[in-house]
């Protein structure tokens, strides 16, 4: 089901479906966007990825006019945590030729590289798609290996940690009983 988000002169600006043959959601953008309306779709990327459990994000700004930087924080601090809370991990970005609009891509990834997802960012829509195609192909549950490998991560010992407490604890025990142990 295609979904569509109008600006306040009643004019789509922003066209979400989820691509059930792909995995991913689709999102175009179109025209300018302010602030409201910048909310109001990702909003809706938000509840597609949720409702169709969507680890995957193709985005195309291609047809974007001027800047959107003013949306980059609400961007970084309100809606990237949500999108990976809802379950996006991977996210390629097909971009135009607006100058304005790529800078403020180029900010909001800037503020946004905690490593949160992976964001790719693409001239062309069909080398988005292949490259989207290919990682959820490899990985179609990206948030569950991540747990896993975050979980083996934290039961693993380090040796040099370890060693190092050794030291430190030898050390420590010379001091105050004057014996090396």
């Amino acid at each position: 089901m295609i979904h569509h988000v109008n600006n306040e002169f009643g004019s789509v600006c922003l066209t979400v479906e989820y691509d059930e043959n792909s995995q991913w959601v689709f999102y175009q953008w179109k025209g300018f966007i302010r602030m409201q309306d910048i909310k109001l779709g990702y909003n809706k990327i938000i509840e597609q990825v949720a409702e169709n459990n969507a680890v995957a994000v193709l985005a195309d700004h291609s047809q974007i006019v001027g800047p959107w930087n003013e949306a980059n924080d609400w961007l970084t601090n309100d809606w990237t945590p949500r999108a990976r809370e809802a379950g996006m991990f991977y996210w390629a970005i097909n971009t135009g030729n607006d100058l304005f609009s790529n800078i403020s891509l180029e900010m909001f990834l800037n503020k946004n590289s905690e490593g949160q997802y992976k964001v790719q960012v693409f001239e062309q829509l069909s080398d988005a798609s292949t490259w989207l195609s290919n990682r959820v192909m490899l990985d179609p549950n990206p948030n569950q290996t991540s747990q896993i490998q975050n979980s083996a991560k934290k039961e693993l010992p380090n040796p040099a940690k370890q060693i190092a407490s050794k030291k430190q604890k030898t050390f420590t025990d010379t001091k105050t009983t004057g014996k090396r142990l």
